[in-house]
């Protein structure tokens, strides 16, 4: 079972005129089959302070950490984290289909592994991406609590580059519209 944080970035890649509820929303409804299925333990939306998240965090069943930055969001949702393994998910990201399945077989091999992270890519969204699916941003990450604490501190670039999973998910996150 993972600890799930969902997480708001400082500089978000939102469509002009959605706000960060209604994307978030569409973040954690997506993430529904996923709790269902057993594969998720406890969700959290780490973002920013003032964006009137705790209505949402409360009807959607979640725990709400809120700072002035990233990097310090993303620190105090980490150390809440209940579960031995996260999945970090970006706002504006939903799995697509065969993520269950995906993150279930590498979260029993990672036991017999040396390969304690796995990252989920975006789905590819212009040109050069579609040419080289391996260029598209990270939008997700699943790793050990204890290696994200100890990872240094900053924005979820920096901890992807730090930890340099070296397993990638068939599946992506496609962007929410």
């Amino acid at each position: 079972m993972l600890s799930t944080i969902v997480f708001c970035e400082d500089k978000p890649e939102f469509l002009p005129g959605r706000g960060i509820a209604v994307v978030l929303a569409r973040t954690l409804a997506s993430l529904v089959t996923a709790k269902v299925e057993g594969l998720l333990g406890d969700v959290r939306i780490a973002g920013p302070a003032g964006q009137d998240l705790g209505l949402l965090a409360h009807h959607s069943g979640c725990d709400l950490i809120e700072a002035d930055n990233e990097a310090a969001w993303l620190a105090l949702a980490l150390q809440s984290a209940r579960e031995p393994d996260v999945f970090l998910l970006r706002c504006g990201r939903a799995a697509d289909a065969g993520f269950i399945e995906e993150a279930h077989d590498f979260l029993v091999a990672k036991n017999r592994s040396r390969r304690p992270a796995a990252f989920l890519r975006a789905s590819p969204e212009n040109f050069f991406e579609r040419l080289f699916p391996a260029r598209a941003p990270v939008a997700g990450l699943i790793a050990p609590r204890a290696l994200l604490l100890r990872a240094p501190r900053g924005r979820f670039g920096k901890l992807v580059r730090t930890l340099a999973p070296a397993t990638s998910f068939q599946c992506s996150a496609r962007r929410i519209r």
